[in-house]
């Protein structure tokens, strides 16, 4: 039976994009070049928050090469809006160019154009601009101070929005809790420093009326969208192209204001327009990722059971709502995710968005589940110690065990092995525990053990973005799958791959189905002009929405197939196979007949088609997530060594029992874990982007903002445990986001293991474990 044949999905395929990856004959946005192109340098805020008085260029008069210059004066009303449609939010834009004032270090104010890029640059910096300071907005606390002047006029406070999420009777469990356990934790703000940072290119045909944008995105057709609606452009006329992206991490899954400018500008000086960001410009003016500040209070029974939870979280956001998650993405993400993988019933969270005179805030790899998952697994480890219960132990009695679960909130979990995880990596891991306990009784070095158990809801479906109110609106994603007379196929995805390994998995998905080798399979996306319109890559969709968009298109392609052998064959097209290159009668070897014949005969010699049968082998498919998406789960722990006298500490060992449905591609899905357990790790233990009082940025280079290096990083042990998800085609749920969720909350509780004492914050960087460590030789 077909069923019994060695599958493509699930094998350890090796990247068909490494190829070209690797070998420099890759296409980055910074490798466009166009005839008569015109290289773009901004101007950008040296205050963070001023009125703008004056912007003198006559600096510019006597260069040797000429230049064009715009202001916001000639960009007025073009900018990026991004409203949650909630009455509490109070409303905002970004200029495409500074009006009337800035209100962060680094946001563009003037636009200098010139033949070659280092021109431009140096014409940049003859622009002057005089400013007038105004009074800075620069903490959570001046932010929630309703005597500081607000940022943006017509405001009330600084408050973007204040919401609450809620269910349960929490009063009751308050009333029956034996215990109250109350704590405040902090993550630091960074950045997302993939790679490859932004650019921008595009060129105006002006006999076409055609716009064509070249840009380092992960969502070419909301960019394009977003373009048409802001420049009243007509979406026919407009090609947005994503080449090559180095990276992304969710840091290219918005619409940036240059997104907007870069476009304008080509149209109105007529000539083709590049802008390539520099890594400076890109940590104090791309997006920033995290600061949030959480207070958590839970009830718990003396048996050690959660009986609810009560969260109020803060979160900078910076000065400006980004598209199209907005400034309340990552509060309400929080709120949202905050009651985890346990089975308790009262739960209240309020919420807010802050805002300040800071970069803005996006969506950055996890969306505020890496802050969540780090105060709850906190909070958990930190019930443990009151209760003098080991860690394994305490989840393990309020883990969820029986699915679907309908959570306090509502959100239904598919199946998944929250247990199971606990129980695997607990055995896994009793060797070290073991070690942990004995060395408490030394005064030089303490051994400490912490985990992290989480769930990472993916595939979100558009009845998510419907309740969020937000401007993404949609979550679907589609393919189009087309076979050539020779037998190869085209599949056209609304994906854009930036290091998932998209042309790989999508092969091997639709050859699969179409009973051909992944080799004959050629996976476009990224193009606006050739790929069905979706909403691009991120949130962990691609294999669980992507995949399965492919295989269902791909499947209404295999039952035209079928048909068409069974009728050459003589035979019923349901005992048809295909398999090997072959259109097979299942069961006889000596009956069949080539799969790149049927295609001809499907495109060339219509003639032999069954009657009645239209010519063509083209299909397409959207596939949209369910309400509730899909939700892959993991247990992340770490094994910590610290020295006492010196601080100094080393991560011994890390590893992941991941579970994300069914595998595609083990070497693909490992790839990504790891990844991400890296990016997790530079946030617990390096990553901090730092301000001044006066919000001027203190971390614009890697000598001041610190990446892990292979030098922090053990060996990575992944495990896997497979529940497939009924929601899906494929059975497979999101995990791209998983593998940077876990570590910071592990490697701290390993760290409080160690020392005994709470740890309420990140980064766990050289100077707080010296504090941490001090405070423990002193105490003894």
């Amino acid at each position: 039976m077909q069923a019994d044949r060695p599958r493509h999905v699930g094998a350890r395929v090796q990247r068909v994009e490494d190829t070209r990856l690797l070998s420099g004959t890759a296409r980055y946005i910074d490798d466009i070049r166009l005839p008569n192109m015109l290289h773009l340098s901004f101007v950008r805020a040296q205050y963070a928050h001023a009125k703008i008085l004056e912007i003198d260029t006559d600096g510019l008069a006597d260069l040797a090469y000429p230049t064009i210059v715009f202001t916001g004066k000639d960009t007025a009303g073009i900018a990026v809006t991004a409203h949650q449609d909630f009455p509490e939010m109070q409303f905002s834009e970004q200029p495409v160019l500074a009006e009337d004032k800035v209100r962060f270090v680094g946001e563009p104010v003037a636009a200098v154009l010139a033949d070659d890029p280092y021109d431009a640059e140096d014409a940049a910096e003859l622009v002057f601009i005089d400013y007038d300071p105004l009074t800075v907005v620069g903490t959570m606390a001046q932010a929630r101070d309703p005597e500081m002047p607000a940022i943006f006029d017509n405001w009330k406070g600084n408050i973007f929005i204040e919401r609450q999420m809620k269910g349960g009777d929490l009063d009751a469990a308050k009333a029956e809790a034996a215990h109250v356990i109350r704590r405040t934790f902090y993550n630091q703000r960074q950045t997302g420093v993939p790679m490859e940072c932004r650019g921008v290119v595009a060129e105006y045909d002006q006999a076409s009326r055609v716009l064509t944008v070249w840009t380092s995105t992960q969502i070419p057709h909301l960019v394009r969208t977003y373009i048409c609606e802001e420049l009243g452009l007509p979406e026919s006329r407009v090609r947005v192209v994503a080449p090559d992206v180095g990276g992304g991490f969710g840091v290219k899954g918005q619409v940036f204001v240059e997104e907007v400018l870069v476009p304008w500008l080509a149209m109105k000086t007529g000539r083709p327009v590049k802008w390539i960001e520099d890594r400076r410009e890109h940590m104090m003016a791309s997006i920033h990722a995290r600061d949030h500040e959480h207070t958590l209070e839970a009830y718990v029974s003396a048996e050690g059971r959660l009986l609810g939870l009560k969260a109020d979280i803060s979160v900078d956001v910076g000065a400006y709502s980004t598209y199209p998650f907005t400034a309340a993405g990552d509060p309400g993400m929080a709120a949202k995710v905050m009651p985890g993988p346990y089975d308790f019933q009262a739960y209240e969270a309020t919420f807010r968005a802050l805002a300040t005179n800071k970069c803005p805030l996006g969506t950055y790899r996890g969306v505020a589940r890496p802050s969540a998952v780090f105060s709850l697994e906190r909070l958990m480890d930190e019930i443990a110690a009151e209760l003098g219960m080991d860690p394994f132990e305490i989840r393990l009695k309020n883990v969820i065990r029986d699915f679907p679960y309908k959570n306090v909130l509502g959100f239904t979990y598919d199946p998944g092995s929250y247990a199971e995880s606990l129980e695997k990596a607990r055995d896994l891991l009793a060797a070290d525990i073991a070690e942990a306990a004995r060395s408490k009784a030394s005064s030089d070095t303490r051994i400490g053990v912490g985990c992290a158990l989480f769930i990472e809801q993916g595939a979100h479906g558009t009845p998510d973005f419907t309740r969020r109110r937000v401007p993404i609106e949609t979550g679907y994603i589609a393919a189009r799958v087309e076979m050539e007379p020779d037998g190869e196929v085209i599949v056209d995805v609304g994906l854009q791959n930036h290091g998932q390994g998209h042309e790989t998995v999508m092969a091997q998905v639709a050859a699969d189905v179409l009973g051909v080798d992944p080799s004959n399979v050629y996976v476009r996306q990224g193009d606006t002009l050739t790929t069905p319109y979706s909403v691009g890559t991120w949130g962990s969709r691609g294999g669980p929405l992507g995949g399965g968009a492919v295989h269902e298109a791909s499947k209404i392609l295999a039952e035209k197939l079928r048909a068409i052998a069974g009728h050459l064959l003589q035979t019923d097209k349901e005992k048809i196979v295909l398999y090997g290159g072959k259109a097979q009668v299942d069961g006889a070897e000596d009956r069949f007949i080539e799969i790149r014949k049927l295609c001809r005969i499907a495109l060339r010699n219509v003639d032999q088609l069954p009657e009645g049968m239209i010519p063509g082998l083209e299909a397409a498919y959207s596939l949209d997530g369910s309400a509730d998406g899909t939700y892959a789960n993991a247990l992340h722990a770490a094994v910590v060594e610290i020295d006492i006298k010196t601080g100094k500490m080393k991560l011994r060992r890390f590893l992941a029992v991941e579970d994300c449905g069914t595998i595609l591609n083990p070497l693909i899905v490992d790839g990504q874990v790891r990844g991400g357990i890296v990016q997790g790790i530079g946030s617990a233990m390096l990553e901090h982007f730092i301000y001044d009082e006066e919000c001027q940025p203190l971390s614009t280079s890697f000598a001041d903002y610190l990446m892990p290096l292979a030098t922090e990083i053990p060996n990575i042990e992944v495990h896997h445990i497979e529940t497939p998800t009924p929601r899906t085609p494929l059975g497979a749920k999101g995990l791209g986001e998983g593998g940077a969720i876990g570590p910071a909350a592990a490697i701290a509780n390993a760290v409080a293991d160690a020392l005994g004492i709470s740890v309420l914050k990140t980064p766990l960087n050289g100077n707080e474990i010296w504090r941490l460590a001090t405070a423990i030789r002193e105490g003894e």
